[in-house]
């Protein structure tokens, strides 16, 4: 077996995006749980959830304009942009950068969720189950894939080491 090194830490989460946003938010006795505002709850038993909180970058909040361009948000859903978001914090982190291609080749990704693309999924359904086919984007299916956070990942950086997704409830 061959040693792992995690040298650099990225968070986005229902309590904040960044480790320090984070640590702070724990310290305080937050839990990051509450009313779902993000969608239409009416029909579901469950009416609380964790959500990443949108606003100033500044504040410790999530703003996806400050991580993505605007033609990328229409390819991609919104789990994908927080794996890469939490993946360039912990890069940041690190203070690690390669120092040549053999560094590229030894940096792998492995990036683990419950599920994703579920905002896309939902989109989707109701636009086939509503004879909407035509208005279905042919970037759905890689914009729910897990498989692709690791990838924008490695992407971003050049990483040509394993590559893996973990999907797990």
């Amino acid at each position: 077996m061959r040693r792992v090194v995690v040298t650099g830490m990225g968070l986005v989460t229902s309590l904040g995006c960044g480790v320090e946003q984070n640590w702070k938010s724990l310290l305080a006795g937050k839990s990051g749980i509450g009313s779902i505002q993000t969608f239409d709850t009416s029909d579901l038993a469950s009416k609380i959830g964790g959500q990443v909180p949108v606003g100033d970058t500044a504040d410790g909040l999530f703003c996806i304009d400050d991580w993505v361009g605007t033609k990328e948000q229409r390819r991609i859903d919104d789990f994908i942009v927080y794996g890469l978001v939490a993946a360039t914090q912990a890069v940041t982190d690190s203070g690690w950068a390669p120092e040549g291609e053999e560094d590229l080749f030894r940096t792998g990704v492995m990036i683990g969720s419950g599920i994703g693309g579920l905002n896309e999924i939902a989109k989707n359904a109701i636009m086939a189950e509503t004879g909407k086919m035509r208005r279905i984007s042919p970037f759905f299916i890689p914009a729910c894939l897990i498989n692709l956070v690791s990838g924008h990942v490695s992407i971003k950086y050049g990483f040509k080491g394993p590559n893996h997704s973990v999907v797990t409830a």
